[in-house]
């Protein structure tokens, strides 16, 4: 492990050498020079004012690009609305899941670097998850459970694809007492408590199924987040900081952002209809996550927070083979792992799903307007983004409603507007 380290300080010094300024590298284009309707923006206000008007969120900002130009960049409403503050593009939104693709590619660069291997047991990194057990049944009344041996281990593969057995308490509900009495969070944790504690405890409890057999959204990321830990000596914060966000430019998303507590923005709830003030009587999260939350818990699945313009950023250096303005983060080669369909058949959707992405396939394109080979995902806030390589395009919207009917409402009108006034 002292070897890994010391190669690490030398990476370190490497990117920190080649690091470039990028603020004045951002390129704007009208829509209609970037192959638009000149009505995108106005259609856009429409849309999002309505939104807002309606009460289903209280503000918004979208960020549209395409062959690396920015098109649109917009706020609409409120990024406070009780105090009156209006919401600008520099804003920050938690972006739970987002947060996943980042934590895949930090993965990927270890790979890339043979500090690992997509198919090595997990219990190589973390020793709590040998011996892995499938759950059987559980006795709410007494909280026992049956449970039986897994057919093999964990893999790091596994972990990727979210077939490993590991779930949410909300995606597997036989697991959801489990979960809480061994008090494993689905975002982010107690203060004082560090994300090597909660995974160790979860490597001890049983799985939803045998690894391999089929697909359980859950915190596989989180664990793969502790696994970069452990492989690069360095804290999961320090390595995004080291070898992706600093030679990116990402200079607004982190884990915890001191200083910036005016730059969030507020949380909302949709209850009983009405638009409201994120509550905290659930108990299961502080509403001024990630300003006064545990600042010793990196969430590699759900903890990041950023903006609408970082992300892009980030998005688009996966679009452009593993670079941006000149700085490489990955070769175009491994990347290919993000972009490559590895569930075959394993899971119940017309989409596939690669090690950071679902990726929109012949079928699942029948069903919005985005082509086959588009790469997406969101966020449990209401916070969404997708790829769309055919049309060299970067999409990313944020608002920050917990939770919300009307997500696949406002992410589809919004894609719906988009594409129909794609005329080139």
């Amino acid at each position: 492990m002292r070897k890994i380290s010391i190669l690490f300080l030398f990476l370190i010094f490497i990117y920190s050498c080649t690091y470039q300024e990028t603020s004045d590298l951002f390129r704007f284009a009208p829509p209609d020079e970037l192959g638009f309707s000149s009505g995108l923006e106005s259609d856009l206000d429409q849309v999002f004012e309505q939104f807002i008007y309606d009460e289903k969120i209280a503000g918004a900002v979208a960020l549209i690009a395409r062959n690396g130009q920015i098109a649109i960049e917009k706020a609409w409403g409120w990024q406070d609305k009780e105090n009156e503050r209006l919401m600008e593009t520099h804003h920050l939104f938690r972006i739970a899941s987002m947060t996943k693709a980042v934590t895949s590619l930090a993965i990927l660069q270890l790979y890339e670097k043979g500090l690992l291997d997509f198919q090595d047991p997990v219990e190589n990194y973390i020793p709590e998850f040998a011996n892995p057990q499938v759950l059987v049944s559980f006795d709410e009344e007494t909280g026992v459970n049956e449970a039986r041996p897994a057919s093999r281990s964990i893999t790091i593969h596994d972990l990727l694809t979210h077939t490993s057995g590991i779930a949410y308490n909300f995606t597997r509900p036989e697991l959801a007492s489990i979960y809480e009495s061994e008090n494993i969070p689905a975002i982010i944790a107690e203060p004082g408590v560090t994300i090597a504690q909660t995974m160790a405890r979860l490597g001890r409890l049983p799985l939803a199924h045998d690894p391999g057999d089929a697909y359980s959204y859950g915190l596989n990321t989180d664990v793969l987040g502790l696994v970069v830990e452990i492989v690069s000596g360095l804290s999961l914060a320090d390595y995004f900081n080291h070898f992706i966000f600093e030679p990116l430019g990402m200079n607004d998303t982190g884990f915890y952002l001191p200083g910036r507590h005016n730059d969030l923005t507020a949380m909302y709830s949709i209850q009983n209809g009405e638009l409201v003030r994120f509550s905290e009587e659930s108990g299961t999260l502080n509403a001024n996550f990630p300003v006064q939350e545990n600042l010793t818990y990196y969430a590699g699945g759900a903890g990041l927070t950023s903006t609408a313009r970082d992300y892009f950023i980030f998005l688009q250096a996966i679009l452009n083979g593993g670079e941006w303005n000149g700085t490489r983060i990955i070769s175009s080669y491994t990347l290919n792992y993000l972009k490559t369909d590895q569930m075959l058949g394993i899971w119940d959707d017309p989409d596939g799903f690669s090690y950071g992405f679902r990726i929109t396939s012949e079928a699942g394109a029948g069903a919005g307007m985005r082509p086959p080979g588009s790469l997406s995902w969101g966020g449990a806030f209401q916070t969404t983004y997708w790829i769309d390589p055919v049309n060299e395009m970067v999409v990313v919207l944020m608002t920050q409603v917990l939770p919300s009917p009307y997500s696949e409402e406002i992410y589809n009108r919004f894609e719906s507007v988009l594409y129909s006034a794609l005329v080139e």
